[in-house]
């Protein structure tokens, strides 16, 4: 890892929640299509369905994976519809042409350094696919993580935060509180500096990770956390730290910046 991160503050505030996660997760994807794509049984549908989001989630990270490397090296088309529903059913991704998905998760598993571009998409696949090695990049994990980073003081630059519909995340927007904790460095020397073009993204290079390297750093980091935070194999899967920080980012978070920030007006 390139950047330096102070990896016990970031895993002791997520320590306050992380025996919480089992409630604290709440994303309750459809999962019909996978009895159609030979994942699940009508009979595991149907217990599956009675699950809570947490015990379904997990259950669902192991019989995923397990057909997604079978389908990988025996059906093209299988796969690629796996990796369709990940994406579009299990992620709510729906914009994007079915072909120019499938070719991002093509050029996504053959590099070791995923691309930014869609890295919300990709990693999904990713992550499901070698949970020991991926996370998902989406914009309530790097949010959230921005904002342990920026409170707790454990770093001085920060992830680049993929595009996101989050209304309480866009209304307290994390670049901006960045900027505000670091306003001296966005002071001009003589007023007419700001007649540069692209002044502030000239400034925020400083404190962002370059796009190329973010995905790379952040699944450097959370390895290093979730060794941190979890016992056995949880320590191994990623998937829990992403989790817990995926699950506190519109709650916990919002309301621990709500209460924490003031903005003194001079």
């Amino acid at each position: 890892m390139k950047y330096k991160f102070e990896t016990e503050k970031i895993a002791n505030y997520l320590m306050q929640f992380k025996d919480k996660l089992p409630e604290l997760y709440t994303w309750n994807a459809k999962i019909e299509k996978l009895v159609d794509l030979g994942v699940i049984t009508q009979s595991e549908l149907n217990s599956l369905n009675n699950q809570t989001s947490y015990e379904k989630e997990i259950i669902l990270k192991k019989k995923v994976n397990l057909k997604l490397h079978e389908y990988y090296k025996t059906n093209k088309v299988l796969f690629d519809n796996l990796c369709l529903w990940i994406i579009k059913d299990w992620g709510g991704i729906l914009t994007a042409k079915d072909s120019d998905t499938i070719e991002l998760v093509k050029d996504f598993l053959e590099t070791d350094n995923p691309k930014y571009n869609r890295i919300a998409s990709a990693s999904k696949v990713g992550a499901y696919m070698f949970p020991e090695k991926y996370i998902i990049y989406d914009s309530r994990v790097a949010y959230a993580l921005n904002w342990i980073i920026l409170s707790e003081k454990a770093g001085e630059i920060f992830f680049p935060i993929p595009s996101g519909r989050n209304s309480k995340m866009t209304a307290f927007e994390m670049s901006v509180l960045i900027r505000l904790k670091n306003i001296q460095h966005y002071v001009p020397k003589d007023i007419s500096e700001m007649d540069k073009r692209l002044y502030i993204n000239q400034k925020d290079k400083t404190s962002y990770i370059p796009e190329k390297e973010s995905y790379s750093e952040l699944n450097y980091l959370i390895k290093e956390i979730s060794n941190k935070l979890w016992n056995e194999e949880k320590s191994k899967m990623l998937y829990y730290t992403e989790m817990l920080l995926f699950s506190i980012a519109d709650r916990e978070i919002f309301n621990d910046i709500t209460n924490r920030l003031t903005l003194e007006i001079k």
